[in-house]
């Protein structure tokens, strides 16, 4: 009987990955799926691979410990699981930062440079059973060693061209009945889903496609509303600094104008001190029996003697007198 060719895979766009049975969780897998994942063009770098056309990044393998190295900075275990092939899975080594204790100031040169004097010498130590995730979180490996059965999480990573695990999580299984369990996990999830296309009807992509629209468009509309804020607020700002530097200015200027009119105030009060000073030294002359005080007595009673003159012929309705120097016209 003739066999028909695999129906042609689909690959969905990312937005559809949500709803993927293999994305957001952890995929049970063996190490030879691992080794078979495929990367697709447009998710280069991202750490995301297909099985079929299922969007894996998180992975999750039940084997025993074949090999345990211990490097200077990281951890590498070596899973068989029995499926032909065995997976690297590397977890870099816990390093903490501590100070030693009872010891003088120092100052050391190191490969950073010089380390300025401290109380107590900073001491780098690599904690030989705590490793670290990517994620940054905590792993207690002890216990874990060659002929351990184990059941590791982690993502999809590579050395060199080859497959390999990020470590996130790591769980020694004790007894025959965990490994039996984990083995019937992996068998249903590949019956019910590995082994199958994934499919995305139309009516999901395009709902799908509108959610995304919609949580973009939100997006786009909170980034605008934020950037309005920030354009008032810095509209706000300048008009506070443009106000402040007015009142600035107006307090300038009011100080300068003040400073002016007490200036013109204290050169009025030195002019009057000035003129009553000459007035009380011509009075002071005045007073005195010299040539000077006899003639200027003798021309203001001239003046004041004219002056009454003129102001009795006025009121006669006599002519003036002419003034030296003037013609009188005759009729």
């Amino acid at each position: 009987m003739l066999k028909h060719p695999p129906a042609p895979l689909t690959f969905y766009p990312a937005y559809c990955f949500p709803v993927s049975p293999t994305f957001n969780t952890w995929a049970k897998v063996t190490a030879a799926d691992v080794h078979a994942l495929q990367e697709r063009e447009g998710f280069e770098g991202q750490k995301i691979f297909f099985h079929l056309n299922h969007p894996i990044k998180w992975i999750r393998l039940v084997g025993v410990v074949v090999a345990l190295d211990e490097h200077p900075n990281r951890w590498i275990l070596i899973i068989d699981d029995s499926s032909g092939e065995t997976l690297e899975i590397m977890c870099p080594k816990a390093v903490t930062t501590g100070y030693a204790t009872n010891t003088a100031p120092t100052a050391t040169i190191g490969n950073e440079g010089l380390d300025m004097l401290s109380d107590r010498p900073r001491t780098d130590a690599i904690n030989s059973t705590m490793g670290t995730t990517v994620t940054g979180q905590s792993i207690d490996l002890t216990g874990v060693d060659v002929g351990s059965i184990v059941k590791v999480k982690g993502g999809v990573g590579g050395f060199r061209g080859v497959r390999q695990m990020t470590l996130e999580r790591i769980n020694i299984l004790h007894t025959t009945n965990d490994e039996a369990t984990a083995w019937a996990e992996l068998s249903h999830f590949r019956s019910t889903i590995l082994n199958h296309q994934w499919v995305v009807s139309p009516e999901k992509q395009k709902s799908l496609r509108e959610e995304v629209d919609g949580t973009r468009r939100r997006e786009e509309e909170r980034q605008g509303r934020r950037r309005e804020r920030e354009r008032k607020r810095k509209a706000n700002g300048e008009r506070e600094s443009r106000r402040k530097t007015e009142g600035r200015t107006q307090a300038k200027t009011a100080k300068d104008r003040a400073c002016q009119i007490s200036r013109d105030e204290g050169r009025s009060r030195e002019k009057r001190r000035v003129s009553d000073k000459e007035n009380h030294v011509d009075e002071a002359k005045l007073e005195g029996e010299g040539v000077w005080a006899r003639e200027e007595k003798e021309r203001r009673r001239e003046a004041a003697r004219r002056s009454r003159h003129r102001r009795e012929k006025r009121g006669r309705g006599d002519p003036p007198e002419p003034v030296e120097g003037t013609v009188v016209k005759r009729a």
